[in-house]
């Protein structure tokens, strides 16, 4: 068993899955159960909330996987996420 998951999101536009980090999960520590921390909540399609979770990636195979034009659009999501958020006040 893995030490963590990736949870993730997947949106499908123009025939292409685009996947979205939200969090993680983790194995208790008494082994029994796991724990799931997001740090975002997926849009909720037809009353679903659907969160896909899985083993992650090394960084090197995630980048030899990824066509140039996929990793160009992974780039404009990352400023998306890494961006803070908008203040409601």
């Amino acid at each position: 068993m893995a030490e963590r998951y990736d949870a993730l999101t997947v949106r499908e536009s123009n025939g292409k899955s685009y996947f979205t980090k939200l969090g993680a999960m983790f194995p208790n520590k008494s082994g029994d159960g796991f724990t799931l921390v997001l740090d975002a909540v997926p849009a909720s399609v037809d009353g679903q909330y659907r969160i896909l979770l899985k083993v992650p990636q090394a960084r090197d195979d995630r980048q030899q996987q990824a066509p140039a034009q996929d990793r160009q659009a992974q780039s404009r999501n990352s400023r998306f996420e890494s961006d803070p958020a908008p203040s409601w006040d």
